[in-house]
C-alpha cells in the first residue's frame, strides 16, 4: 500500500530505531503528532426540534432493541467536547452504561431509555469524595468501562487530571446510579529527571485472579520536547484489592514494563489487551499486535493470586502467525466532494476491543488489509489462538466488495456463539454513508469460526460525509478520528444476548438541520444494539 510505504519511511525520519527489524511499523506510533492535532474550536448549539433518534425495536429475528446514547452536541452543552468518543460502554443486571471522553451516561437496557447523563469529571469527583480522598478530582478521558458479573459490580478506568495517572472507579453494587469509590495510581512518569509521561491508550480486562490496565507510554527526552514512545506497561492488580469493602485500592500491584529500548527481540507490542476470563489458575494473558511486523502476539503472566501480583513472572513473547495482511489505510464514504471520499481513519492493527478466552482458545479482533484480497480495503479479522501454545487456530475476515470494515469488537458467550460489531462504509451512494453493523459468528470445539447469517445494519449514519476540522460543503481538515473503539458485552442475566455499541455521524450543525446558530460540521453520535442469539445453531464439531 502507497499509505503504508510513506509512514514506514516516516518512522525512521522521526527517530524510531534504526535497525530496519527494529523499525516500528506506524510512524503514529512512536510518535502521536505524526498525523497532527484535531480541530476542537467549532461553535455548536442546543439542537431544536425533532434531533433525537428514536429507539428501535424487534428489526429482525436477532437485532431485537437499538437505541441512542451519548452523542456530541449532548457532550458540548456540558463544555466536554472531544473528538473521538472513545465509543465504549457495558451492560449490567438492569442498565446499560456508557464512558465516553467528557461523558458518563446510564440507559435502561430493556427499553433504551435515560436514566442519566452527566460529565465524566463530576462523576469522578464524586468517587473519589466517596472514597475519602475529595483532594483528587478530574479526568482526562480514554475511558474504559466493564461488568463483573461474579462480583455484581462495575468497574470503569480512565486518565487522572494528569495523563501520566490512571484511576479505577468500582460501584458499591451492580446500580450504576449508586455510590462509586474510587482510586488513582500512577501509570508512567517519563524519563528520570524529565517527567512529563503519558499512560496512553490504557485497556481493561479482568478475570478471577486480577484487572489487568496496559498502557501505551509516551514521554518526551528532554524537558519541553514532544512526547515519543518509550514501550508498554502491564499493570496487574490483585481481584480482592480491586472489590475490597472499603473501596479499590492498588495493593499488592505489579507492573510488567516492556520498554522500546529492547527492540525487536523484547518487544510487549502495542496497545496490549488483557484477556478476560472467569478463570482463577493463577496465570493471566496479554494479547496484542506487533509493534514491528504485520502479526499478533501474546505471552502469560504466571505466579498470580487473587491477593497478590506481587509474585508474578513474565513469560517470553510468542507471535501468532496471523500474516497475510498489511495495515488498511483511511476508509471510503460517499461524500459530495471528493476531497472527502476517503478521510476516516480506520486507526491501524492495533487490538482496540476487548480480548476473550473461551472453552481453551483466545478470540481477538482487530482491522487489517488481507495481502489476499481484491483492491485495497480495510477489514475486521477475528483471531483464534490456544490459549495454552498461543499456536494460530484460525482466522475470519468480515469484509466483502468495495467496503472498508472497521472499529471491530467482540464477545463470546458460553455455547461459542459470537457477536461481532464494527463500522462499514464505501463509496456507494445507495449504501456507502457510515454503518454500525455486527455479524453473528460461532467457535466449533476445535476453535474454527462459522458465521450464521449476513450482515446486521444496527445503524446508519444520517450525513454521507463525516468530517472534523472544516465546515459543511468544504474538505476536511486535519486527522478524521474514528471510534477510537467500540465494544460487545454480554448480558449478565441471559446468555443469548449481546450488547454491542458502536459510532455513527449525527446531522450538520447547522440551521438547516435544527442548529440555530451553529457553525456547520458534522458531529458523531453512538448508539447501543441488542443482539439475541437464540436459535443459533449449536456449533458443530
Amino acid at each position: 500500500m502507497k499509505l503504508k510505504v510513506a509512514l514506514l519511511a516516516a518512522s525512521v525520519l522521526v527517530g524510531a530505531p534504526a535497525s530496519a527489524a527494529d523499525t516500528i511499523k506506524w510512524a503514529h506510533w512512536y510518535d502521536k503528532s505524526v498525523l497532527g492535532a484535531t480541530d476542537r474550536s467549532e461553535v455548536l448549539q442546543p439542537c431544536q426540534g425533532a434531533c433525537s433518534q428514536q429507539v428501535v425495536q424487534n428489526v429482525s429475528s436477532h437485532y431485537v432493541l437499538g437505541f441512542e446514547t451519548n452523542n456530541q452536541y449532548q457532550n458540548a452543552l456540558i463544555g466536554r467536547n472531544f473528538i473521538p468518543p472513545d465509543t465504549m460502554g457495558a451492560v449490567g443486571t438492569s442498565q446499560y452504561m456508557v464512558t465516553l471522553n467528557g461523558s458518563i451516561g446510564v440507559y435502561d437496557k430493556y427499553t433504551g431509555a435515560a436514566l442519566s447523563f452527566g460529565s465524566d469529571v463530576n462523576f469522578w469527583n464524586a468517587a473519589f469524595a466517596n472514597s475519602g480522598t475529595p483532594g483528587l478530582t478530574g479526568t482526562a478521558g480514554d475511558p474504559r468501562i466493564m461488568f463483573n458479573a461474579d462480583m455484581n459490580r462495575w468497574v470503569t478506568i480512565a486518565f487522572g487530571a494528569n495523563t501520566k495517572d490512571i484511576q479505577i472507579g468500582v460501584s458499591d453494587t451492580d446500580n450504576a446510579l449508586g455510590s462509586w469509590k474510587a482510586v488513582r495510581f500512577e501509570g508512567y512518569a517519563g524519563l528520570p529527571n524529565v517527567g512529563g509521561g503519558i499512560a496512553d491508550y490504557p485497556t481493561l480486562a479482568m478475570d478471577g485472579n486480577a484487572i489487568y490496565i496496559g498502557t501505551n507510554d509516551f514521554a518526551p527526552n528532554a524537558p519541553g520536547g514532544g512526547a515519543t514512545f518509550k514501550g508498554t506497561t502491564l499493570n496487574v492488580i490483585p481481584i480482592d484489592s480491586i472489590f475490597a469493602a472499603s473501596g479499590p485500592s492498588v495493593a499488592n500491584m505489579k507492573k510488567f514494563v516492556s520498554p522500546l529500548s529492547a527492540g525487536f527481540a523484547g518487544e510487549g507490542g502495542y496497545a496490549i489487551q488483557g484477556v478476560n476470563s472467569s478463570a482463577a489458575d493463577g496465570t493471566g494473558t496479554v494479547f496484542s499486535a506487533s509493534l514491528y511486523v504485520y502479526d499478533t502476539l501474546s505471552y502469560d503472566i504466571s505466579g498470580l493470586s487473587s491477593s497478590s501480583a506481587t509474585g508474578g513472572t513474565k513469560t517470553a513473547t510468542i507471535y501468532s502467525g496471523d500474516a497475510g495482511y498489511t495495515g488498511a489505510g483511511p476508509a471510503r464514504q460517499p461524500a459530495d466532494i471528493a476531497a472527502n471520499r476517503r478521510i476516516i481513519d480506520t486507526l491501524d492493527d492495533r487490538v482496540s476491543s476487548s480480548v476473550y478466552e473461551h472453552n481453551g482458545y483466545i478470540f481477538a479482533v482487530h482491522t487489517v488489509d488481507p495481502t489476499g484480497d481484491v483492491g485495497d480495503y480495510a477489514r475486521v479479522r477475528v483471531v483464534v489462538i490456544d490459549a495454552v501454545t498461543k499456536a494460530l487456530v484460525d482466522t475470519y475476515d468480515i469484509g466483502s466488495g468495495a467496503y472498508d470494515y472497521y472499529q471491530g469488537s467482540l464477545a463470546i458467550n458460553e455455547q461459542g456463539r459470537i457477536v461481532v460489531g464494527f463500522n462499514r462504509s464505501g463509496l456507494s451512494a445507495a449504501d456507502g454513508t457510515i454503518r454500525f453493523s455486527a455479524v453473528i459468528l460461532s467457535a466449533d470445539a476445535s476453535g474454527q469460526l462459522h458465521q450464521h447469517g449476513g450482515e446486521i445494519l444496527l445503524k446508519e449514519s444520517l450525513t454521507n460525509d463525516y468530517h472534523n476540522g472544516s465546515l459543511k460543503g468544504q474538505a476536511a481538515a486535519g486527522r478524521q478520528r474514528w471510534g477510537d473503539y467500540s465494544q460487545v458485552s454480554l448480558d449478565p442475566t441471559n446468555s443469548n444476548r449481546f450488547y454491542a455499541i458502536g459510532e455513527f455521524a449525527r446531522e450538520y450543525n447547522t440551521p438547516a438541520d435544527g442548529h440555530p446558530g451553529g457553525t456547520g460540521g458534522s458531529r458523531w453520535s453512538t448508539w447501543v444494539a441488542v443482539i439475541d442469539v437464540a436459535g443459533v445453531p449449536e456449533p458443530s464439531t
